[in-house]
């Protein structure tokens, strides 16, 4: 039992000498030391970002705030890149890793999947442009395709869209070549109505007016102009559909509508207008 304790107690100093012992006690204590410190410097770095973008300013304007909302991610993303490839870099430095070696062949290599990776780039390209010139914020309200929902988050490859439903798209950002933006300037509350043809066209019109223009009155903080009611706009089988629009903030819209729907119905229904319902006519010979 001596003799084979006294074996196997060569065979592990023939593998593991003391210096070799006290180097890689040396490296697991750099390795501590440097992923402490990323998690320290990464910590700071936000910290300061943060306190740079003015997260906490009540007063700021909502276009800066958007501004905010949305670059305040990628260039967090981009820090916590930047920190863990230079923690990467050092620790394998201590390991003793040839690390230009590495870094020279990771460049030929990233020429080489460059070119069989076109649509990462076009989307990173495009999701680039989309941020620098500011055609959507962190919370507007967006229409991709078939697809509308509120921007959640926009990174550099992808968009992501929070739809009504709660269902998250998300979207490449190379995909969005053409898109809606429901947070511009301003948006139309549009209510289309269906008369019956017996019904008075003068006087329904009358009535449109009345009612359009008291909801104006009643919401000066949404409406932007005065209302236009612009009369029959399609003949249907058993209607003639006369519309109505109020410009109004945008993502007031839909509020508008509904409210106007409502008051319509009732005034309608007061003035003894007929709203059309689907109907066939028989004539027997």
């Amino acid at each position: 039992m001596l003799a084979e304790s006294g074996v196997l107690g060569r065979m592990i100093d023939a593998l593991l000498p003391p210096d070799r012992i006290e180097a890689i006690v040396e490296a697991a204590v750099a390795v501590a030391v440097i992923a402490a410190g990323l998690r320290v410097a990464l910590y700071l770095a936000t910290a300061v970002l943060q306190r740079w973008l003015r997260f906490d300013d009540p007063y700021r304007d909502p276009v800066r705030a958007a501004q905010v909302r949305t670059l305040a991610p990628l260039f967090e993303s981009a820090l916590r890149y930047l920190f863990y490839f230079t923690a990467a870099v050092m620790i394998l430095d201590r390991l003793g890793v040839n690390v230009a070696a590495i870094l020279a062949s990771a460049g030929i290599a990233g020429i080489a999947i460059g070119f069989g990776a076109q649509h990462l780039i076009r989307d990173v390209i495009a999701g680039f442009f989309l941020i620098f010139e500011g055609l959507v914020h962190v919370g507007d309200v967006v229409r991709v395709g078939d697809v509308t929902g509120t921007v959640e988050r926009i990174h550099l490859r992808t968009t992501q869209l929070r739809q009504f439903s709660g269902e998250l798209v998300t979207i490449p950002n190379g995909e969005i070549q053409r898109f809606g933006n429901m947070n511009r300037g301003f948006m139309r509350a549009i209510v289309q109505i269906g008369l019956a043809y017996e019904a008075s066209l003068e006087r329904a019109m009358a009535v449109m007016h009345q009612v359009s223009e008291t909801w104006v009155a009643d919401h000066p903080d949404q409406a932007l102009a005065p209302p236009e009611v612009h009369g029959i706009v399609e003949f249907g089988a058993s209607e003639v559909q006369v519309r109505m629009v109020i410009m109004v903030r945008p993502l007031t819209q839909w509020e508008a509508e509904r409210q106007l729907r409502v008051l319509l119905k009732a005034a309608f229904e007061a003035a003894g207008i007929e709203i059309a319902f689907p109907r066939q006519v028989v004539y027997l010979r």
